[in-house]
């Protein structure tokens, strides 16, 4: 999303090669047109990079290379954490877990109420780690979703044979130890997991809060994305690698000045769409090397406005066997896996896939 490229064009093939910086990405360009850029909270970025961001504040940098990827020769082996953590679901201990996030909200709202500039145009990056691992929620959230998940009540992505699924997803099923979950394990992971998403929410309301005591809907554009996703079990999966819907749909939610509530947009877009979109709003003119396109007339109802023809997602990280690239055109996906048979599905006729 920083970079404005794909993962393959930057060689920030996963968590043991961050983003450097290279090639320039939101930070040079908007400090070169005078936009103020702070982030706050989560980056992943490497050490010691220039990201030309104006404030950075509550980061955490990829100060611990997840070089697990580098040593994968034939076979995938288990990563025992991945079960560890979910069979660790469960009330939080204490309010020490989730103070991180709390501590990036609040900087948040300060930074909107009493330090964003009023001189010139500014960008606010918020970065929430919720709902990463480990779920622990909590006591009253994890009370409320107890009795309301259930196993009995999840569809057949929950319970197909591991033999079913195609060989690329067996192996993440490996990876992630998916396969030695016991239903009640499972059920308590999605307990945990409701949990951490409402405490996201509550996180998102209260910087939203801000904006509307600051009087700032009038002015300000705020955008909603997530990173992509953990699917919960969902075909047997636990990890954020795979290639389902579950884990590489993520939600885009933009609301601001003449953009109609309550629409819905069915074309796949991007993350790559925000750069563009915010430019546009500042009346940037985006550079060449930012890939996709503006989303603004889209989503202030214009009838000429020009969407992607198709969204790409790819993964090259640990528990596959090489890497995956997921098409996306119309309701049709298609799935290319190195050194595998390919998938295409009709996401209107096979939603669960």
């Amino acid at each position: 999303m920083m970079a404005g490229r794909y993962v393959h064009e930057i060689s920030a093939w996963d968590n043991a090669f961050p983003y450097s910086g290279v090639p320039r990405g939101w930070g040079h360009y908007f400090a070169e047109n005078g936009v103020k850029l702070t982030t706050i909270g989560k980056l992943d970025f490497q050490p010691g990079s220039d990201m030309g961001v104006e404030d950075i504040r509550l980061a955490k940098i990829r100060d611990s290379l997840d070089i697990h990827s580098l040593f994968e020769e034939g076979r995938v082996q288990p990563r025992y954490q991945h079960l560890y953590r979910l069979r660790d679901a469960g009330p939080a201990s204490g309010n020490g877990e989730h103070e991180h996030d709390e501590q990036v909200t609040e900087e948040a709202v300060q930074w909107l109420m009493n330090e964003r500039p009023q001189d010139r145009p500014w960008i606010l990056i918020v970065n929430i780690k919720q709902p990463h691992p480990g779920w622990n929620p909590p006591q009253d959230l994890w009370d409320y979703y107890d009795p309301l998940v259930r196993f009995e009540d999840l569809d057949e992505r929950y319970t197909e044979p591991v033999s079913q699924l195609h060989p690329f997803h067996q192996a993440f099923v490996r990876y992630t130890c998916s396969d030695l979950v016991t239903h009640e394990e499972l059920r308590r992971g999605l307990v945990g997991y409701h949990g951490i998403c409402e405490m996201a929410d509550r996180n998102v309301g209260r910087v939203l809060q801000a904006i509307d005591i600051e009087g700032l809907w009038d002015t300000t554009m705020v955008a909603y994305a997530s990173d992509h996703g953990g699917s919960m079990g969902a075909h047997h999966n636990s990890g954020m690698g795979s290639m389902y819907e579950d884990s590489i749909r993520v939600p885009m939610i933009v609301a601001g000045p003449g953009i109609t509530s309550g629409e819905v947009e069915s074309t796949p877009v991007s993350h790559f769409d925000l750069f563009q979109t915010f430019s546009e709003a500042l009346k940037l003119s985006a550079p060449t090397h930012m890939r996709e396109v503006s989303l603004l007339k889209s989503l202030r109802g214009d009838d000429s406005a020009v969407l992607p023809d198709f969204a790409l997602s790819e993964f090259h990280g640990p528990g596959l066997p090489g890497s995956a690239f997921a098409l996306h055109s119309g309701s049709h996906k298609y799935v290319e896996c190195v050194g595998e048979r390919p998938m295409l599905f009709d996401l209107a006729q096979d939603p669960l896939e």
